[in-house]
């Protein structure tokens, strides 16, 4: 039990993939955090509860400020079901299957700005002492005005991860993770533009780490496109920060 201490105490999971964590019964999180992309900051709150120790829901909302104006943008719930799960001293390995719905706050006259979107994914994980591997995929409908047709999109993660020093729970506790993200993006029309945006496939790299003290951790992360088809941008690079707090 001693050993195992350090990775009970504190799930882990890839800091742009889905990820497979689901929270103990009747445990809170909460999450603050920030986001860099193309010169504007983002930010996060959410709140997470576990219903049992199988089934998870979150809330999230995020919102930017912008011109001294302080703009929600959007709201979403997902909710993670544990399909599988084992455990054995220093070893935790999982299935779980995710569901998102993602509704937007704000109205604009931007093509596309106003976008709600459903997932529907899959994440499995295993968390050692030492080592760490987590993948996922994920399917996504969205829609946007009346005369707008987005494509669908297929998302896809692969995380690998290492704890360089096996500390334990009573001391801070570091994990380096590296990912690939990947995102397979169907054909979208503005019909009031009579414009057709052909879709493609984008690749991305995610240096990051998680470093947690008992029940509070702070992540971060570094995302740049490494590829993409012909037909859409490479992935502009970004860069995120929150702290997660558990109780």
């Amino acid at each position: 039990m001693g050993i195992f201490a350090a990775t009970s105490a504190f799930a882990h999971e890839p800091i742009y993939g889905l990820g497979p964590e689901t929270l103990p019964k009747h445990m809170h999180a909460i999450e603050l955090g920030v986001m860099y992309n193309l010169g504007e900051f983002e930010y996060e709150v959410g709140y997470a509860y576990g219903i049992t120790q199988n089934w998870t829901v979150r809330v999230d909302a995020s919102a930017t400020n912008r011109s001294s104006s302080f703009d929600v943008r959007s709201v979403t719930l997902r909710t993670k079901y544990a399909l599988w799960r084992k455990t054995a001293p220093g070893v935790l390995k999982r299935l779980t299957a995710i569901a998102i719905v993602k509704f937007p706050t704000r109205s604009s006259i931007e093509p596309l700005a106003n976008i709600s979107a459903a997932t529907v994914g899959i994440a499995n994980g295993y968390e050692s002492r030492r080592w760490y591997y987590f993948s996922d995929i994920g399917y996504t409908y969205s829609w946007a005005d009346p005369n707008d047709r987005l494509g669908s999109k297929m998302s896809y993660n692969l995380a690998g991860g290492i704890r360089p020093i096996k500390s334990g729970y009573l001391k801070p506790d570091l994990v380096i993770l590296i990912e690939i993200n990947g995102e397979l993006s169907g054909k979208t029309t503005l019909d009031s533009t009579n414009e057709v945006l052909k879709g493609g496939n984008t690749l991305a790299m995610a240096p990051g780490f998680l470093l947690s003290y008992r029940n509070i951790m702070l992540k971060g992360g570094i995302q740049f496109g490494i590829a993409n088809t012909k037909y859409i941008n490479k992935v502009s690079s970004n860069g995120l920060l929150s702290l997660e707090y558990h109780f």
